[in-house]
């Protein structure tokens, strides 16, 4: 009976164990299947990363074009090639055959040396060998069938061009690699180390929009080479497209007859008239909108070849680098007395019909007697016959009993010494105050004048100009009016400011534009303008004296125009000019342009 009872345990226990046998081979071969069919794409993938390497290859986006308000192409990306060798290289590649190759079409005798380098540092990923070549060498890859095996990759990028390297070259600027001393702050922005940037002028300033968003590959291979796979990490998106105020037309007219000027003066002028002459800026700005339409700075540069001329600039006679639209510094002069007497009229010192005694010598003090050259005027000056011939006595008189601070603080109001508002760096210069250093008495005479420790740019010259033919209303100036994306929708727009107001409204205002629009009428050249035009030129001393003494004196004129309802404003400074006078053809230039396209 005790037998009986042993065996059925032993059958029970090897039933049990079968089952459970049973059981564990089921679950194995289910799992095995469920591995080899179900999962069978995920092992895949698992065992090709296993014999793989991944690598990520950036697709540089296009920057956008910088276009004049008429869209004309003023700077824009052109297509070059940047050409890699693949590592590894694809299966039936002749690594030692493919780099011969690739020296032979370069012309360069480095690629072994730099594969040997590469190879220390990673297994995978790609070696640039050629960089910004045109497509006649990419032709020759093709031909070699270097890039048809994959032996190579050929990758599009865009590097900066210019129709007219010459038109605008301060303003625009130019592109650059990131510098050691600016990674940090482009690390922070998000950029990579080899990005191109705009390093000055409107390419600085407007980067952000200009530089699109450059685009990101992630390359799978095998160990043999070949490629596994590919996947899109990022879309490339193109730059925006700058739109200027500037009217490159109206640029190169301005280009043209500033430097023609220059030369006439230079070669048909006395010594002390114009003769020296060999630099300076013209500038014209819309009044109603503070547009910038066109700023010229001479001696100029071409931006197609600045770099490699660079030592040669940087050296040259006149400082052709420098921008003087923005950042010349100059005695106004006589341009200056508008301000003066907005200041004084304002304040209540004078009305329009009060007169000061032109003797030719102001008397005032006993130690100090500067002289006025009394061109066309003498005895009881009233303020608008002061402003039509430029009395030097009216002015000393009118600003001494203003005070300095008064009329300069009027100056700042419509526009000199102060700053643009422009999107470029400018310099702001400075005006005359009595808490200068060197004040004195006689020193306030000569700021009433324009001259002193005054020092302002061409460009707060157009600005002053705006605002003395908008009752003082300045408005904040700008190169820029809109940026367009690639299927021509506006992104952004410039929206006109205001920067400030002096006092007094018309009733300051015009009876110094009748001044200044009788002063026109005095120049020839002005007189006999398609436009009616208004104007005051200055004539500032420079510290150069000639052999008789006398000095040597800069050209500036300040205007605009038409005179009943003012479109735009011209500021012109010529260095050695020889008198305020001699500006008077580039104000003159503008307005006939201006009557030529019917836009005035």
């Amino acid at each position: 009976m005790a037998n009986r009872k042993n065996s059925h345990r032993r059958r029970v226990r090897v039933a049990v164990l079968m089952v459970l046998c049973g059981a564990v081979f089921a679950a194995f071969f289910a799992r095995l299947a469920w591995m080899q069919f179900v999962r069978a794409d995920y092992y895949a993938d698992k065992a090709a990363e296993a014999s793989s390497a991944s690598y990520t290859v950036t697709q540089h986006a296009a920057r956008g074009a910088i276009v004049d308000s008429a869209g004309v192409v003023l700077a824009r990306d052109t297509t070059v090639y940047d050409v890699y060798l693949r590592i590894p290289a694809p299966p039936g590649t002749d690594l030692r055959e493919t780099v011969k190759a690739i020296e032979s079409l370069t012309g360069s005798k480095d690629v072994e040396t730099q594969l040997a380098a590469f190879f220390a540092a990673a297994s995978a990923g790609e070696l640039p060998v050629a960089q910004g070549v045109g497509s006649d060498v990419l032709t020759s890859f093709y031909k070699a069938d270097l890039v048809q095996s994959g032996a190579v990759r050929a990758a599009a990028r865009g590097v900066r061009t210019w129709p007219n390297g010459t038109l605008l070259p301060h303003a625009l600027g130019f592109t650059g690699p990131i510098t050691a001393e600016q990674w940090p702050t482009a690390r922070r922005r998000g950029l990579a180390m080899d990005a191109v940037i705009g390093q000055s002028g409107l390419e600085a300033a407007y980067d952000d929009l200009l530089r699109g968003q450059d685009g990101r590959v992630l390359v799978n291979t095998g160990f043999d080479g070949a490629v596994r796979r590919t996947v899109p990490l990022r879309e490339a998106a193109p730059g925006a497209t700058l739109v200027l105020t500037v009217d490159s037309a109206l640029q190169k007219e301005l280009q043209n007859v500033l430097l023609s000027q220059i030369e006439v003066l230079r070669t048909t002028k006395a010594a002390g008239a114009g003769r020296e002459c060999r630099a300076g800026a013209a500038v014209v700005v819309d009044v109603q909108t503070g547009g910038v339409l066109a700023a010229v700075s001479l001696p100029d540069y071409d931006l197609a070849s600045w770099r490699q001329n660079y030592a040669a600039l940087a050296t040259a006679q006149g400082a052709p680098l420098v921008n003087r639209v923005l950042n010349g510094q100059y005695a106004p002069g006589s341009a200056f007395k508008p301000a003066v007497a907005a200041s004084a009229l304002a304040a209540g010192i004078i009305t329009p019909q009060s007169t000061v005694n032109c003797g030719g010598r102001y008397t005032y003090y006993a130690g100090y007697q500067p002289r006025c050259l009394q061109l066309g005027h003498r005895g009881a000056v009233s303020m608008v016959t002061a402003l039509r011939h430029s009395c030097n006595i009216y002015f000393y008189d009118v600003g001494r009993r203003l005070g300095v601070d008064t009329f300069s603080a009027t100056a700042q109001q419509l526009g000199l010494g102060a700053p643009c508002g422009t999107e470029l760096p400018e310099t702001t210069g400075r005006l005359t105050w009595s808490t200068d250093e060197n004040y004195q008495a006689g020193l306030a005479l000569m700021a009433a004048i324009g001259q002193g420790n005054t020092s302002v740019s061409p460009l707060q010259l157009a600005a002053y100009a705006g605002a003395l033919a908008r009752d003082g209303q300045r408005p904040a100036l700008h190169f820029a009016q809109s940026t367009t994306d690639a299927a021509g929708n506006i992104t952004w727009q410039a929206q006109p400011d205001v920067l400030a107001q002096a006092p007094g409204g018309a009733a300051v205002f015009a009876p110094i534009r009748e001044g200044m629009a009788q002063m026109a009428q005095t120049l020839r050249t002005l007189r006999e303008s398609p436009i009616p035009l208004a104007c005051k030129t200055g004539s500032p001393q420079l510290a150069g004296t000639l052999p008789d003494g006398t000095h040597y004196t800069n050209s500036v004129l300040i205007g605009y125009g038409p005179v009943q309802q003012p479109r735009f404003a011209v500021a012109v400074v010529i260095e050695y000019g020889g008198g305020g006078s001699n500006a008077a053809p580039v104000l003159r230039a503008a307005a006939d342009w201006f009557a030529a396209a019917g836009m005035a």
